[in-house]
């Protein structure tokens, strides 16, 4: 009696139908540089807070106070691969 033939890994991967990504929503949200909490209302009119996007796309929140420091940390994200170094959270 012979086997049937299985399926690799690959072969069942592409078979597979794609997962849509889960939509993403940001609750609690602390600044890159500081670590400063903000809450979400900073983002709009106020202008005390915005998103910075490193070159994989990847959104970052800052305070406006910090946006030079948290730039300077994407871009050592950017070039060295490694994940941001971000601050130690606080309210």
């Amino acid at each position: 009696m012979k086997r049937e033939k299985r399926l690799t890994k690959r072969e069942r991967k592409a078979l597979a139908p794609a997962r849509p990504a889960a939509p993403h929503q940001h609750k609690h949200i602390h600044c890159v540089a500081c670590g400063r909490h903000l809450d979400e209302v900073e983002f709009g009119v106020q202008g005390t807070a915005t998103w910075l996007q490193c070159l994989h796309r990847s959104r970052f929140a800052s305070c406006t106070e910090c946006v030079e420091i948290s730039k300077r940390l994407l871009a050592e994200h950017d070039r060295t691969g490694q994940p941001v170094q971000s601050a130690q959270a606080w309210h």
